[in-house]
């Protein structure tokens, strides 16, 4: 590790603190979006609830598949090694 002289340690924490003043904030807050409404958590809610719907029924119709081209034995073969 290298030691810095105290001009060095002097002129890094002002270079740190000069840069540091020039930026805005790095975390945006959802409240601050211009767009957002008063009812973006239930917007996120339905969102939420449709996606996992839509991979639940993905899964089913994987599954539909998987038993209609190999029979229930592959099933059974899937699932008994992890029980």
């Amino acid at each position: 590790m290298t030691r810095l002289t105290v001009d060095e340690r002097r002129r890094m924490n002002e270079l740190r603190r000069t840069t540091v003043v020039g930026r805005g904030p790095r975390a945006i807050a959802a409240d601050s979006f211009p767009d957002a409404g008063a009812d973006w958590g239930r917007s996120a809610r339905v969102a939420s609830l449709i996606t996992i719907l839509i991979g639940g029924a993905l899964v089913v119709m994987q599954l539909a598949e998987t038993l209609s081209l190999y029979g229930p034995g592959s099933l059974l073969d899937w699932l008994l090694p992890r029980l």
